[in-house]
């Protein structure tokens, strides 16, 4: 049995995610934000759901407030994790801030889990030969960042945005794998595929019609979207590879630019910036 900790637990991949591991009689962390959503979820778990197996933690990724709340419970429970998902992500068509101000697709996407994994670290939560998974996407194989504006901010394009937080998550498990080796913790990014979810739901229009339409004759299913995310999380054959991005159980090529380690660099510093500006 391991400790495992997921973000965005409640819907699509992260539920499916959620009901393997569950099954497979881990222990979870599942973190959510709609209280609704979790009811329901809930009852859909009743044949899986145990109060001594899951923990459900309310929290917004994207405010570090919260995050700073969930770290504090797990690190009450004296429970070291054994594996760590960041699966918790958003697209969103219109652009939005969190309390500090920050674009909320990068402060979702990158910058939440960037502090969620840091803090656990810090506070020596994650064992010795453990496993930290980025959900990534392949949007990433366009993006460039622009440090003069990295939360995207100034763009007018949702994908924009978007990709280049997916560049994000592959350049700071670059970046993490190369500070954890020497604590064998291994760190992965999974591209889960193009999955069938409410992800993206925030627009209503005729943008938001294409997108259902393609997701629901190209996605694949949420369950189909998990397998790699767990797969990852407790196969022994992967325990020891670290810095990979993986497509169907399998490793796969990033992009270029998600591979330059003087731009990994650079994104770690104006992201440990950002964050000591929350801790001030």
């Amino acid at each position: 049995m391991q400790n495992i900790f997921l973000t965005g637990g409640t819907d699509g991949i992260g539920l499916s995610a959620t009901k393997s591991l569950l099954a497979m009689k881990h222990r979870l962390f599942v973190t959510y934000r709609n209280k609704k959503k979790l009811d329901a979820v809930k009852h859909e778990l009743k044949t899986f759901y145990d109060n001594e197996k899951i923990t459900f933690l309310k929290c917004d990724l994207s405010e570090p407030d919260q995050i700073n709340e969930i770290v504090n419970v797990v690190s009450k429970s004296k429970i070291k994790l054994d594996c760590l998902i960041n699966n918790a992500g958003a697209i969103l068509f219109k652009k939005s801030y969190n309390s500090m101000g920050i674009e909320k697709v990068f402060a979702t996407n990158h910058l939440g889990p960037f502090y969620l994994t840091t803090r656990l670290i810090e506070k020596n939560l994650i064992h010795e030969g453990g496993r930290i998974i980025n959900v990534g996407s392949s949007a990433h194989q366009t993006a460039v960042l622009d440090f003069n504006n990295l939360d995207s901010s100034k763009s007018k394009s949702w994908y924009e945005r978007y990709s280049r937080s997916k560049l994000c998550n592959l350049l700071f498990t670059l970046k993490l794998s190369e500070k954890l080796a020497k604590k064998n913790i291994s760190v992965n990014c999974v591209h889960p595929g193009i999955v069938n979810t409410n992800i993206g739901q925030d627009h209503k229009g005729i943008l938001q019609f294409i997108i259902r339409l393609i997701l629901k004759y190209r996605g694949i299913s949420p369950e189909e979207g998990a397998d790699t995310l767990v797969y990852l999380a407790t196969n022994e054959i992967v325990q020891n590879l670290s810095g990979k991005y993986f497509i169907n159980r399998s490793e796969s090529k990033p992009s270029k630019e998600a591979l330059k380690s003087d731009i990994a660099d650079r994104l770690w510093l104006e992201s440990t910036k950002i964050i000591d500006r929350f801790s001030s």
